[in-house]
């Protein structure tokens, strides 16, 4: 058993997952600061 190959085993995203993980993640904030601004309007409604 040789020490010289212990990073064999780090999983490397392609540039299209990566892409893909970007792009939900700033979905996700986005629909999620829409939210709170909505509920903030909401909230001074009443």
């Amino acid at each position: 058993m040789s020490l010289k190959n212990t990073n064999k085993n780090i999983v490397y995203c392609t540039t299209y997952e990566t892409i893909q993980t970007i792009l939900g993640f700033g979905m996700f904030t986005i629909a999620l600061i829409a939210l709170i601004v909505k509920l903030l309007k909401n909230d001074k409604k009443k």
